[in-house]
């Protein structure tokens, strides 16, 4: 672990000797320590005036990152976050898959206790009610926002640990740009994408297009995949005052699960088509801003075993911000659901299933003596089995400097039951009851200047219900109350303005048994800007966690205490002449020989180079 620090240092003392004297007038990558967010308030707002805990990935990070994977960039850079990894490309769709995520103690296994979100809307599966990782690929993204910590008195179910949303890119200047990339890898790896954004008057769009294929680092089975993803921004300006948006989706996976170590496979394959969209509307007046988004997603899934299903998410979602006196702001929304979907499989064909949810919410700040800002929301979210859920939140945020924040904060999260966990499959179980937790925290941000940041939470989750896994007989229970709590640590440094350097770091005590979850993350980065020249450095060191193989047939899944880990990454861009550019990749420099879940090995050092053309 010293050798790893040391040597990140060393590379970013050797580098700023180096580059001193060097041309910097051209650096363009910029960094705010206080940026702009919706998805705590959903209305804009400084991130240091927020109750609840929020990290921001910005555009920078985005192209900079030694991915181009959403699901990897979260969970190399946010604290109290994790994501399995089983190779070099592509994370899976079904089974021991991975791909799964987890936020302060919540998740690893489906991704339903993650919200994720495109532009606002929830983007899960209807039948399953969890997401696919393959499914969103970083091409089109302009930001990424993620809670940590419940967001259900705003987005509803499945946000009981955290919500992510992905916001798409936007042209933000009249004028043109596209762009063209391809890239060739390790293991036989072929990467190709394009983009093209335009602003024309009061009209602007957004348009990608990727490829990505891969035969995989396993020598004993089949880990290739296949991935093309596509996606579309068209924004209008009616007049000064209102907007109309439309942003899709459309993902094409062909992948194949290679199996553990000890049960290696060769034709486990699946086929996946996901696509979705919205509409919105968005209209300021002098009551405040009016926002109306119509929104779907769709899937269609084959599998080797055959099964094979449809599912949809379709819904409506409207707020209006007010502001009834001065210092305060409210707003009023209700959201509409409808998902599920219909299946067969070889042994068996099942009806379609739909469940609706809908909920109307509230939530306010009051501004007091320009150092007090007082937070509170209340959701009231009908599911058509359970009923009525009252979904409350409050929280406070004391500025005692204009550089710092002292912030306190209690929500209530929940997710009800998936369509799978109530009906598909052996572990069934009609009787399940939704999940709820409710969480508590304490957090301080503190600026040092424009060049230093530190930001630090301690928080307490409290729930019951949880849904998991028991057996023999195989079934899906809820089980007793539960308590995790931990501590998150951030700085932010930028010692000149070429060089920036991060650091996160998460410990968690976790009461019950918790798979695919660490109980500390360090993560460290580091970029360098010289003349046309990036370079960027990155460390993700896991400890203290377990995996667990559920293909077992014993009265309980197998625990297995996993190997501790940490992998360094390094990138680096060079813009050279008439718009033509170079990225070359070393991911796992040191060769770590490590697992991200139980029984995958991940690949060695490997290395991925790019050309890229800008006009």
């Amino acid at each position: 672990m010293k050798s790893y620090t040391a040597f990140l240092i060393s590379v970013i003392l050797s580098i700023h000797l180096y580059a001193a004297s060097g041309d910097t007038d051209s650096i363009q990558v910029k960094y705010t320590f206080n940026p702009i967010v919706k998805i705590a308030t959903k209305t804009a707002g400084a991130q240091r005036d927020l109750a609840a805990s929020v990290y921001v990935i910005e555009s920078a990070d985005i192209e900079q990152a030694a991915t181009n994977q959403v699901f990897e960039l979260v969970g190399q850079q946010v604290p109290g976050l994790y994501v399995t990894e089983w190779g070099i490309m592509g994370f899976g769709a079904a089974g021991q898959s991975a791909g799964k995520l987890s936020v302060r103690g919540m998740g690893g296994g489906a991704n339903t206790h993650v919200l994720i979100l495109r532009n606002g809307r929830p983007d899960f599966m209807g039948l399953m009610g969890c997401t696919i990782a393959d499914e969103f690929n970083a091409e089109g993204v302009e930001r990424i926002e993620v809670i940590r910590g419940p967001g259900s008195f705003l987005y509803g179910t499945n946000a009981t640990g955290g919500v992510i949303n992905i916001v798409p890119k936007e042209m933000h200047q009249a004028g043109f740009e596209t762009q063209i990339e391809t890239g060739i890898g390790s293991y036989d790896t072929y990467q190709f994408a394009l983009s093209h954004g335009g602003k024309i008057g009061n009209l602007d769009y957004y348009l990608t297009g990727s490829r990505n294929t891969t035969d995989g680092h396993r020598n004993d089975a089949n880990a290739a995949y296949t991935g093309n993803h596509y996606t579309a921004h068209l924004g209008y300006s009616i007049d000064k005052n209102t907007t109309v948006d439309f942003n899709a989706t459309w993902a094409d996976l062909d992948l194949y699960d290679p199996g553990t170590v000890t049960d290696p496979e060769s034709n486990d394959w699946y086929d996946i088509n996901r696509s979705g969209g919205d509409l919105t509307l968005t209209h300021f007046s002098n009551l405040g801003e009016t926002h109306v988004k119509f929104h779907g997603n769709f899937g269609h899934h084959h599998f080797y075993d055959g099964w094979e299903s449809y599912d949809r998410l379709v819904g409506v979602m409207a707020y209006q911000t007010l502001i009834p006196w001065t210092g305060n702001t409210l707003i009023v929304g209700t959201d509409f659901k409808e998902y599920g979907g219909d299946a067969k499989e070889e042994s068996a064909d099942h009806p379609p299933y739909y469940i609706t949810e809908y909920a109307p919410y509230l939530h306010g700040q009051q501004l007091l003596a320009n150092r007090f800002l007082l937070t509170g929301g209340l959701r009231m979210e009908h599911h058509e089995l359970y009923g009525w859920e009252t979904l409350p939140k409050a929280g406070v945020v004391f500025h005692l400097f204009k550089t710092n924040a002292i912030r306190l904060s209690a929500a209530k999260g929940f997710r009800s039951p998936s369509i799978r966990e109530l009906y598909f499959w052996r572990p069934k179980n009609e009787a399940l009851t939704p999940d709820r937790l409710w969480n508590y925290e304490l957090g301080l941000t503190q600026e040092i200047g424009r060049q230093f940041k530190i930001e630090a939470a301690v928080f307490r989750a409290e729930g019951s219900n949880l849904i998991q896994f028991s057996g023999p007989p195989p079934l899906w229970v809820n089980s007793g109350e539960y308590t995790h709590h931990g501590v998150e640590c951030m700085t932010t440094w930028m010692p000149i303005p070429s060089l920036y350097l991060s650091s996160a770091w998460t410990f968690m005590d976790l009461e019950d048994e918790a798979y695919n979850i660490p109980k500390q993350k360090l993560s460290i980065h580091s970029r360098y800007q010289i003349g046309r020249i990036t370079i960027s450095g990155q460390l993700l060191s896991i400890h203290d966690w377990k995996g667990a193989d559920f293909s077992k047939s014993d009265a309980n899944p197998d625990i297995y205490d996993m190997d501790d880990y940490t992998v360094v990454h390094f990138s680096l861009h060079a813009n050279l002449l008439y718009g033509l550019g170079v990225k070359v990749l070393f991911k796992n420099v040191f060769n770590e020989t490590y697992q991200a879940m139980y029984g995958y090995p991940m690949p060695g050092r490997t290395f991925h180079g790019f050309l890229t053309y800008d006009f």
